[in-house]
């Protein structure tokens, strides 16, 4: 099944102990760091290595110069719609879905509540080094609950329950940073069943995916060249590009913010000069449910 290999290459690198995790958790982490005043993520720069920050010029220089810039973004938009959804006290959870090396529980107020959840050896790499950091007190204590779930798998009922007993009657926002590019359209199905047996009326989901135009633009067929060159011989990279319409006719959700990269770039950076053939334009959409 494509979708299970194509996590098979997300999980490609190994570091310390022989644990596999995500190669690109460690570099979307670098990327964040650059630029701190865009990104708000003060924290972003506790992951990369020297052999992260050397995997982050290669994948510059061979597929978009201005990929730092819109991870920046990326993050910079989500934190600030979860946050002001927060203040306005329409939800107390963030339940993020595939979270990577990502610092939001730290960028949010204190008393917002988290569960990070991701696949076994990922997760569990994460929450070792949050425990460390925040003993060290390079982080702030926070609420936060670590899951593993294997995508792979059967994964559904006992994270559900997992999830049940600590959510309880919180209202959430649910995140799908980075993870639709590589799963295929029966798993996001699962995905979006789950998140709607797990919320209620008025909660929300943040879903980040591209669309099918982004095939033609030269960094999108740089970023293909670039992996698949870092695969078995003669395997190929699948992926998942996600139209509007998809969203749109969700039963259980309505869709009430949608941006893109360069609208978010007109609205944090108006000055920055991008080449749009140059950039891996992502698609930002916040759900609410029915």
């Amino acid at each position: 099944m494509w979708f299970k290999d194509s996590l098979i290459f997300y999980y490609l690198k190994p570091v310390k102990q022989n644990i596999e995790i995500f190669e690109t958790a460690f570099v979307t982490a670098d990327f964040r760091a650059t630029d701190v005043a865009l990104s708000k993520d003060r924290y972003a720069h506790l992951w990369p290595s020297e052999g992260t920050k050397i995997y982050r010029k290669a994948y510059v220089d061979s597929v978009s110069r201005h990929e730092q810039f819109a991870h920046c973004l990326r993050n910079r938009y989500f934190l600030e719609a979860i946050e002001n959804l927060f203040n306005e006290q329409k939800i107390e959870l963030l339940i993020n879905f595939g979270c990577g090396f990502s610092m939001y529980p730290f960028l949010l107020p204190k008393t917002m509540a988290h569960i990070e959840i991701d696949m076994p050896h990922s997760i569990n790499y994460k929450k070792e080094k949050i425990a460390d950091w925040c003993a060290s007190k390079k982080l702030p204590d926070r609420n936060i609950s670590f899951l593993e779930a294997d995508f792979t798998s059967n994964y559904e009922p006992q994270l559900l329950e997992k999830i049940a007993s600590i959510k309880e009657n919180k209202r959430s926002f649910i995140f799908l940073e980075g993870v639709l590019f590589f799963i295929g359209r029966p798993e996001t199905e699962r995905l979006f069943k789950l998140f709607s047996t797990i919320q209620g009326t008025d909660e929300y989901v943040g879903s980040v995916s591209f669309q099918k135009e982004i095939e033609s633009r030269t960094a999108f067929k740089k970023l293909i060249q670039f992996t698949e060159e870092r695969l078995v011989a003669n395997e190929k990279f699948c992926y998942q590009t996600v139209e509007d319409r998809y969203y749109l006719n969700l039963d259980d959700y309505a869709m009430v913010d949608h941006q893109n990269t360069f609208t978010v770039a007109n609205k944090y950076a108006p000055a920055t000069i991008l080449d749009p053939d140059e950039v891996l334009d992502e698609h930002f959409y916040v759900l609410k449910k029915k």
